[in-house]
């Protein structure tokens, strides 16, 4: 009776594939969580006027700068309330590190004429090659 066991001697080794699995899984979740989304910089409470001859605007990726303004003329950028003097300076940054950026205008129906004239002023002041005035489109 032989009770000792073979010991196969290969040339082959075998390797484990479960550690480096449990490692590819956790880097998978760690991009996962770390990976921050675009969020689009629409201000909601904004009322867009209607226009049927509306185009789309084309945009490669962070060059286009959205100023909303609200009813009460308020100017929103990036989420935050600012002043017409904050979106000079910021603009002016803006420009110098990207020439070729575009400003898209989303002005509430019922704000003034005047801030929207102001926005523009300043998007001709900095240097802005151009600006867009955003509206709804007619279904």
């Amino acid at each position: 009776m032989n009770c000792r066991r073979r010991h196969r001697q290969s040339t082959e080794e075998l390797i484990s594939m479960t550690s480096m699995m449990d490692l590819i899984f956790l880097l998978l979740i760690f991009f996962l969580v770390t990976t921050t989304f675009k969020e689009e910089e629409i201000d909601h409470t904004v009322n867009l006027p209607v226009d049927a001859r509306n185009q789309a605007l084309t945009q490669s990726a962070g060059n286009l700068i959205n100023i909303n303004i609200r009813k009460d003329g308020s100017y929103i950028v990036m989420g935050k309330q600012v002043t017409e003097e904050n979106i000079t300076k910021w603009m002016a940054d803006e420009v110098a590190k990207k020439p070729d950026i575009k400003v898209l205008i989303r002005s509430d129906q019922d704000a003034k004429h005047l801030y929207l004239a102001n926005v523009m002023s300043i998007c001709r002041h900095v240097g802005v090659p151009k600006a867009n005035i955003a509206v709804k489109t007619e279904k």
